[in-house]
């Protein structure tokens, strides 16, 4: 029978009630299986002890003997592949039995947060209050009223302690997160960001096991080949073994491939991370190195390196629709290892890329070809009086539908044919599985299909698709590199940026080149998605265009890796400003929630993040856009949003001072480098980049290029003045940027409504009073007094002469600051002088360096004098009489003591 509980003697601050519901339930199988990843305590590798036991253990359990390669012989393919299993197989149980003896296995049990939140005190409290909630219960007549009012009075004094140890708790974590090293802050914070945002994950009302099982099926079709014409199987791979001595892999390599590859990242089926396999590197890639050179030699690889864990990632739309979420494989890291170790020798046995496309490819940013479809459309415009129309294509499932045959078949004239066979076993022989919700689908192997998460996936779909600009090109690129660069630039009408394609022509050709996309997907068993497509056309091309019979939408404007782009390609420079201040602003909203505020973390802190996170969205684009005042003015007004939410100042508080307090430049600055940096880079730019090959004539006046209208920013020009451009380094730029910020701060320093800036220090850098060591209060007394709030607002009589305001200069004269501070009577501000005197950077004194103390000496005179006028002047801004307290800046002395 079902029991229903009513919790009447527990107080819950309300008129509700804990209620307890309690039924028996049939006996089913919920269909959950164990949780399918085993995870020990890495962290404890940190710890130098440990991480040396942790190599000790492992070679210990590394029973592994291992013969040289000429002296194996295999009785036939399937004894040598019986091998590698074995010495894959032993090298993961000596680092899993590693793990379990000198890091334990973690378990499953969440983490109680608040056994460290919860004091005695709190807990003493909470029993009081529970226990005068049962009397008050039970009371009858005037001792009900008695134990009420106590009730209250206890319940009461618990929200105190709940909401104080609440505000210390928070204290000591943004004083930690200050504290401590900032790649850990910045870990730690996007780690809460992340775990605010809602995780959309697939699922059906038949449960995980179900859900995970219909995303496979799902999978299974989209992977099963049915778009790929008929041809005859291709024969099956009776490799010899190839020689080992032609294995590129070696020691360095290994050890590069652990050092580079990312880290707190999901391992594979086998449970690896890197992290537990970096401290073992001295022994471990010895024995990479000879299971790398047999799977070189046999082009095999072990059977878990070459299962992939599909976790479904939500892109868009319904949840419930398995189209609508993005297949990202988790493979062994190994295989990881494997992979970062083949991808030169892949790279450089590879056919070479058309220069149309610029997708994973090194010196080649988004904004590289976002730049050259713009260049093209304008010298179109200009030098041949076309005014384009464009066509953004995107390829459905494009990673998923690639015919593998297509790429061995490309890379077999070059490639050496070991290579070809490793790679055939690594993305031919693959077994999916698909994770939802701790439930494992059944097993599948794909027909088509490059796993998306694999390193070399990426450069092998450059490989699948690169044929496409060739074959839309009326003459062959190499003929017209021998012409002008507006001849060049005729041949250019199509653009890869990995999947996203954009066709460039006028409206007759367009069409000639859409039917060739078609029969070009047709014959390499891809398809196009028209309804994610878009048509760019000019108001005098009134066409339709379309794919397999489906009409292509027309817009009006499109964001091309970012850019937003207008009919004629043109670059949006209003709608891309407005864009990233939307974003900008979005984020700040969300970051300002969880700490980047006045009341969390400190200033200095929350500028790094704003500057990492915020900033990046905000200046996105801006290093090809001539940017007009208007619109840097819209960029500073978004800047000086964020910063005034940072400091907590008002709608109308000036930021100049807090810009230069934590070393922040101004959009307008900022924008200045972009622009240079892009020019700086765009010239050093390899010559095998389609931008090189316009830059010649883009660095000319007669081109009215956007890359000319750069030029003339004032920074380039203070480089182009100062130096020949040709042979400038980043040391030089960086100097020269230096000395242009410094100028700038100066003009700014000079101006009539700077007073606050003009007494701040004369050089670009972080001011020390935002990372010194002193209390919350005292930092918070220095900002203030730095940004003019203290005393700030409409002046108030003094408390001493009421005759006269409290101003900046009567708290001078009236503190007595000169003679407390030993500072000449000609100085004007004594304070915020001797604030631009404090050390900039922590000195240690070495064994056989002798540094003059007199200045730390009058140091521990001088800053607790300053701390103690400020701490009165505090009071007096407030219209209250300074009480007595203890000694002021005891943090700060005893740092300058110990160094």
């Amino acid at each position: 029978m079902p029991t229903l509980t009513i919790r009447d003697d527990l107080s819950l601050n309300s008129n509700h009630k804990f209620m307890t519901l309690s039924f028996n339930l049939p006996d089913y199988p919920t269909g959950l299986s164990p949780p399918q990843r085993i995870t020990w305590n890495v962290g404890k590798l940190k710890h130098p002890e440990t991480r040396k036991n942790y190599k000790d253990v492992f070679g210990q359990n590394l029973s592994l003997i291992l013969p040289p390669h000429s002296s194996i012989s295999f009785l036939d393919r399937s004894a040598a592949c019986q091998y590698i299993d074995t010495v894959h197989d032993d090298l993961c149980k000596a680092i899993i039995s590693t793990l379990d003896s000198v890091c334990a296995r973690r378990t499953n049990q969440t983490e109680d947060y608040l056994k460290d939140f919860w004091t005695p005190e709190m807990t003493a409290a909470f029993k009081r209050k529970e226990h005068l909630y049962k009397k008050w219960r039970k009371a009858r007549g005037l001792n009900c009223l008695r134990y009420w009012e106590q009730h209250q009075e206890a319940q009461a004094a618990l929200r105190r302690l709940v909401s104080n140890r609440r505000r210390e708790t928070w204290r000591l974590f943004c004083q930690r997160l200050a504290q401590g090293d900032y790649t850990k802050a910045i870990a730690k914070f996007s780690k809460i960001r992340k775990n605010r945002k809602i995780k959309a994950s697939f699922s059906t009302t038949e449960g995980p096991q179900h859900s995970a099982d219909v995303m496979a099926r799902h999978l299974e079709q989209i992977f099963s080949g049915d778009l790929l014409p008929s041809r005859p199987t291709p024969p099956t791979n009776c490799a010899q073994p190839f020689d080992v001595s032609s294995c590129p892999i070696d020691i360095d390599s290994i050890n590069a491939a652990i050092k580079q590859l990312p880290r707190q990242k999901a391992p594979g089926i086998d449970h690896i991370t890197i992290e537990m396999l970096s401290p073992l590197t001295d022994t471990l890639t010895t024995v990479l190195l000879y299971l790398f050179r047999l799977c070189w030699q046999w082009s095999y690889t072990p059977l878990t390196w070459r299962v992939a864990q599909v976790i479904p990632i939500h892109k868009k739309g319904s949840v419930s629709d398995p189209g609508n979420f993005r297949p990202i494989s988790l493979t062994s890291t190994f295989r990881k290892i494997l992979e970062k170790c083949l991808y030169p020798t892949l790279e450089g046995e590879s056919p070479d890329l058309d220069i149309a496309q610029g997708g994973f490819r090194s010196s080649r940013s988004t904004l590289d070809q976002a730049l050259c479809l713009i260049e093209t459309c304008s010298i179109l415009r200009r030098k041949h009086k076309i005014t384009p129309t464009l066509a953004f294509l995107d390829i459905k499932s494009a990673y998923d539908t690639v015919d593998r045959e297509h790429i061995w078949n490309t890379l077999q004239p070059t490639a050496s044919p070991a290579l070809l066979g490793l790679l055939r076993n690594l993305f031919d022989d693959v077994h999916i599985e698909v994770i939802v919700s701790n439930a494992s689908s059944y097993r599948f192997s794909p027909t088509t299909g490059v796993l998306q998460g694999s390193i070399l996936s990426p450069f092998l779909y450059s490989l699948y698709i690169n044929e496409l600009p060739s074959l839309l090109r009326r003459q062959a690129l190499d003929a017209a590199l021998t012409t002008n660069v507006c001849q060049f630039t005729k041949s250019i009408n199509c653009l890869l940026y990995a999947d996203d394609v954009v066709l460039i022509a006028d409206s007759l050709d367009l069409e000639v080149l859409l039917q060739q996309c078609e029969a070009h997907s047709q014959r390499l068993g891809y398809r196009w998605n028209p309804s994610k497509c878009a048509i760019l056309a000019p108001g005098s091309d009134t066409r339709s265009y379309s794919l397999y019979g489906t009409v292509l939408p027309r817009q009006t404007s499109f964001s091309y890796l970012g850019i937003p782009i207008s009919p004629g390609g043109y670059l949006n420079t209003n709608e891309l400003v407005q864009n990233n201040i939307n974003k900008a602003l979005q984020t700040m909203n969300q970051i300002s929630a969880i700490g980047v505020n006045h009341k969390g973390f400190n200033q200095l802190l929350s500028v790094r993040f704003y500057t990492q996170i915020v900033r990046s969205q905000l200046e996105y684009g801006l290093a090809i856009s001539a940017v007009s005042s208007s619109n840097i003015t819209k960029l500073e007004t978004c800047q000086t949003q964020c910063i005034r939410r940072i400091f907590g100042g008002g709608s109308r508080s000036s930021t100049k001072v807090m810009l230069h307090l934590t070393n922040q430049p101004t959009m307008k600055e900022r924008v200045h480098r972009l622009q240079a940096k892009f020019l700086f880079r765009s010239i050093n730019a390899p010559e095998d980049t389609l931008l090189s090959q316009f830059l010649e004539y883009l660095r000319t006046s007669a081109s009215l290029s956007q890359w000319y209208k750069l030029s003339k920013t004032p920074l380039w020009q203070r480089c182009c003045a100062s130096h020949e451009i040709d042979a400038l380094d980043s040391r030089t730029f960086n100097t020269i940027y230096h000395e242009y910020l410094k100028d700038n701060l100066n003009a700014r320093r000079n101006t009539t409504n700077s007073l606050l800036l003009s007494t701040c220090r004369s050089k670009p850098g972080v001011d020390p009073i935002l990372w010194l060591p002193m209390t919350p209060a005292e930092r918070s007394r220095l900002i203030r007094w730095r940004l003019g709030w203290l005393p700030g607002g409409v002046p108030i009589p003094c408390i001493y002469h009421p005759n006269m305001k409290l101003t900046r200069s009567h708290a001078i004269w009236c503190l007595h600051m000169h003679r407390r501070l030993q500072m000449p009577a000609n100085e004007p501000d004594p304070l915020s002088f001797l604030l631009n005197k404090l050390p900039t950077q922590r000195k240690k004194r070495g064994p056989s360096v002798n540094i003059n103390p007199s200045p730390f000496a009058a140091w521990t005179v001088r800053w607790p004098s300053i701390c103690q006028i400020l701490f009165e002047l505090d009071y007096l801004h407030h219209g209250k009489i300074p009480p007595e307290t203890s000694p002021l800046g005891v943090k700060l002395v005893k740092w300058l003591c110990n160094n």
